[in-house]
């Protein structure tokens, strides 16, 4: 065997050592297949085709109809389906409630108040990043006579496009909200 072994070149153990594991990797899903195929019928109550024996005075469970059972499973399905009409009725009416209804509450005066004071924080922000901007770009000596005021706001853009867009949304924000869903809510 050793000497078996030792003729087998170097260059074909990572080969050999692959194969083998695919090999392994096979036999193991086989055998969990086949586990499970034995489970499956077990649960199922089947018997392989081969054991059984013959039987001439079997019939199949479903030739004879258990009519009490039957009957109660249809007052059973006839009362699962009252409530389910019962159910879509009383969505139907709270979708007709809410569609009749505003959806949106009206606004406390603790929430209009907040409402302001970010519009106003976000005024302030953008005015102080314009007025320090504006600042900064206005003492760079030379350069002040370069730039024109457009320039300027668009270095301002340039230079804190984060800042600018957060103040920009937020601002839209509270003017859309302030304005035109107001309107809405009035008309």
């Amino acid at each position: 065997m050793e000497q078996t072994l030792q003729q087998i070149p170097p260059e074909a153990w990572p080969i050999i050592e692959i194969l083998f594991n695919v090999t392994m990797a096979a036999a193991g899903i086989w055998l969990a297949l086949t586990v499970f195929v034995i489970w499956r019928r077990h649960a199922s109550n089947l018997t392989p085709v081969n054991s059984t024996s013959r039987n001439n005075k079997a019939q199949p469970d479903f030739l004879k109809v258990d009519q009490k059972a039957r009957a109660e499973a249809i007052k059973r399905g006839d009362a699962h389906e009252q409530a389910l009409d019962r159910r879509d009725a009383e969505e139907a009416r709270a979708e007709a409630q809410a569609n009749s209804v505003s959806r949106r509450e009206p606004l406390t005066f603790t929430q209009r108040l907040a409402g302001l004071v970010t519009f106003i924080m976000s005024l302030f922000t953008l005015l102080s990043i314009v007025t320090s901007s504006v600042f900064t770009v206005s003492r760079m000596g030379d350069m002040v006579g370069e730039y024109t005021a457009v320039d300027r706001i668009v270095a301002i853009v340039m230079a804190h496009p984060i800042a600018f867009s957060v103040c920009a949304v937020i601002i839209l924000a509270r003017i859309y909200t302030q304005f035109f869903m107001t309107a809405k809510k009035e008309g």
